[in-house]
């Protein structure tokens, strides 16, 4: 939260994780759920801006290798990163 992260970096996380950017966000967010926005109709675009506007709004936690991202918490997933 403390160094946001840039529109590149969300678009290579997302790359990285295999998903699209709108998977990033996590639709149990306070804020994301205030707005009443269908997070399945949003563009990755649109995911992109809410993230950088509302980085709160963005799954955690946050995994990332060289070259794999877990996004959410997966146990499995996360023992197989390191």
């Amino acid at each position: 939260m403390k160094d946001p992260l840039q529109k590149e970096e969300l678009e290579d996380l997302a790359l990285r994780a295999n998903v699209h950017l709108r998977d990033l966000v996590n639709p149990r967010s306070t804020i994301f759920r205030k707005m009443k926005v269908n997070r399945e109709t949003m563009t990755d675009e649109q995911a992109a801006n809410l993230i950088l506007e509302n980085p709160r709004v963005m799954r955690r936690p946050l995994f990332a290798t060289e070259d794999r991202v877990v996004v959410g918490y997966k146990p499995e997933a996360v023992e197989g990163l390191f």
